[in-house]
This record gives C-alpha cells, sequence and structure tokens, in this order.
C-alpha cells in the first residue's frame, strides 16, 4: 500500500516548526511519505487584506502544483494533505482540484479555508488565535462532518510563558493525528 502525506506551511511558520515537523515524524511512523513543501512568497500584509490574501493563497498553490508535479500523488492509496495556516486553504485547493481521493488535515486555519468546502477534516484551531476568530471557525467548520479541536493558544497554539502547556498542546495535536490516520 502506497501511503503519501504532504505538509503545507504558513508564512512564517514552515515544515520544521513543531506542528509540523512532529506531524512529519508521526506519519513516517505511520508509513507515510512525508513530502514537504516550501513556498517563496512575497512579503504583503495580509491579515486585514482579503484580496492580498487570496494573491498569496493562489501563488501558494501555484508553488505547491509546482512541487508536486513529479511525486505521483494519484498513485498513492492513502493520501494526507496536512496544512498550517494558509497552507490550509492550499491542501483544500488541491483536494478539490486534483486529489479528491486525499484527506485534510487543517491547523490553525484561516476563516477562507471554509469556503472551500473541506468536509471529513480533521480541524485544530486555536482559542486566542489572532488571525482566524475561534467562533467564526466553529460556525462555518460545523457545516462539515469535521472533527473539531480547539485548543488553548495563539496562530501557533502556543501561550506566551506556558512551555509545558505548549509541549502538551503539540501532543494533543499529535494525538488527535494518530487517530486520524
Amino acid at each position: 500500500m502506497v501511503k503519501k502525506a504532504v505538509l503545507l506551511p504558513g508564512v512564517g511558520y514552515n515544515c520544521d516548526k513543531p506542528l509540523l515537523y512532529y506531524s512529519g515524524k508521526v506519519l513516517t511512523s505511520q508509513g507515510y511519505e512525508v513530502i514537504k513543501i516550501n513556498y517563496d512568497l512575497p512579503q504583503l500584509d495580509i491579515k486585514n487584506h482579503h484580496e492580498l490574501r487570496m494573491k498569496l493563497f493562489e501563488e501558494a498553490y501555484r508553488q505547491s502544483r509546482e512541487e508536486l508535479s513529479n511525486t505521483r500523488l494519484n498513485e498513492a492509496d492513502e493520501l494526507i494533505f496536512v496544512g498550517k495556516s494558509i497552507g490550509c486553504y492550499v491542501a483544500c485547493l488541491l483536494h478539490q482540484r486534483q486529489y479528491t481521493h486525499s484527506r485534510l488535515v487543517l491547523l490553525t486555519p484561516l476563516i477562507e479555508t471554509f469556503d472551500l468546502s473541506p468536509d471529513g477534516a480533521l480541524v485544530i484551531s486555536g482559542l486566542e488565535d489572532p488571525w482566524a476568530d475561534a467562533k467564526a471557525i466553529k460556525k462555518r467548520a460545523k457545516d462539515y462532518n469535521n472533527q473539531m479541536i480547539f485548543l488553548h493558544g495563539n496562530h501557533s497554539l502556543e501561550v506566551r510563558g506556558d512551555y509545558q502547556g505548549n509541549l502538551r498542546r503539540v501532543g494533543e495535536v499529535l494525538d488527535a493525528l494518530t487517530l486520524f490516520v
């Protein structure tokens, strides 16, 4: 059985940061070949600018498609996209447009991600995330058959000065991922 997983980072949150790094380790231990995407994106102020955010999403999607062009993802019996922030949107676009047999893990998704109907996803979001209001995420995500987990923390699921808690939260994400796969 061929199992592949693709890690799709956010802006400023690459595949070597805890949530994606350890997700990759869990998936490798479960027999997945892990593919890490790296973007080369322009520095744009996207927090409160929807149009710029959408341009950045499309550019990240284009670069991801290019990096994945020789990976034979369609040959995978099991395919999982693990997105972080804008990577969640990219994961949903890849799922919709090319890899409908894939499953989705959405780590701290931005609200626009739910415009893409991410049905059946594992959604993990921070209750104090300044980039994505937890109430809005709950409202949008409930329209789909998603497993939703809300943890204390910011956009990286961290709380300043709470190092032990931050490690526990990463562990909770990995436990949920292990059950999901």
